[in-house]
């Protein structure tokens, strides 16, 4: 029995290392290329484009942030630390992300409607592993849309009745087939060309571990909208919550 253990962990460590190297390898990738094309467009001795250049030093910042947090949601991951949770503003984390995203957002006109509950209470958990979760669900998103005309990006949280935190990543990409809806978490299952399918289990296992659930389901008009739920911390210990 331990040796079949053994086996199955030694499996699993070899997928998750390999989409690790997946995640990262995108940023790092898109650091080169852009710091390839800033060091051309520097090149010109006589009119150098300095504000094209400005932008792909932005997008490498972008990216190399990005990567950090693909790193550090690792680390998050394997150090299951209970002192690395605490009071967690879930619309904090959001606008977080959006920040890291701001340039993808540009680059292929998508219009970003934001519905952010003032009324959203805090979680418990993991601000890094939960950040991972957002940018995770946000970049799918935007890589969905990359073939389509008509591109919104729609996030909202709210608190639900049940004292769940509830958040929500719509885009209006292609959308995914509702046969799959359920092993589109499941690991090594992706409907992306050459992709890991590693991604968003990871998401599901992070989401668990903070006692909460992650699904899909279709968007209003095609594409897909992604839900969390999340346990709200209640505004005193041991008190009953209220609903809004």
């Amino acid at each position: 029995m331990s040796k079949l253990t053994q086996l199955n962990r030694m499996a699993t460590a070899g997928e998750l290392s390999a989409a690790i190297a997946h995640e990262v390898n995108q940023p790092l990738t898109s650091i080169v290329t852009r710091a390839n094309a800033a060091l051309h467009l520097l090149a010109g001795k006589d009119n150098p484009d300095v504000d094209k250049a400005r932008d792909a030093l932005s997008e490498i910042v972008s990216a190399g942030h990005r990567a950090g947090d693909v790193v550090a949601s690792v680390r998050a991951v394997f150090k299951k630390d209970i002192q690395d949770k605490s009071d967690v503003d879930i619309n904090r984390v959001i606008w977080s992300v959006l920040g890291l995203v701001y340039i993808d957002l540009r680059k292929y006109s998508i219009e970003l409607r934001t519905n952010l509950s003032e009324h959203s209470r805090s979680v418990v958990g993991s601000e890094v592993q939960l950040q991972q979760v957002v940018l995770n669900l946000i970049i799918n998103a935007i890589e969905s849309m990359h073939s389509t005309d008509h591109r919104i990006l729609s996030v909202a949280s709210e608190l639900t009745g049940q004292n769940r935190v509830h958040v929500s990543i719509e885009d209006t990409g292609g959308g995914i087939e509702p046969a799959n809806f359920d092993r589109i978490f499941k690991p090594l299952f992706s409907t992306k060309t050459g992709g890991m399918g590693m991604g968003l289990a990871i998401c599901h296992s992070i989401i668990e571990s903070h006692d909460g659930r992650i699904w899909v389901s279709a968007g209003a008009s095609h594409g897909s909208i992604f839900h969390i739920e999340l346990p709200a911390k209640c505004v005193m210990d041991n008190a009953p919550a209220i609903a809004p």
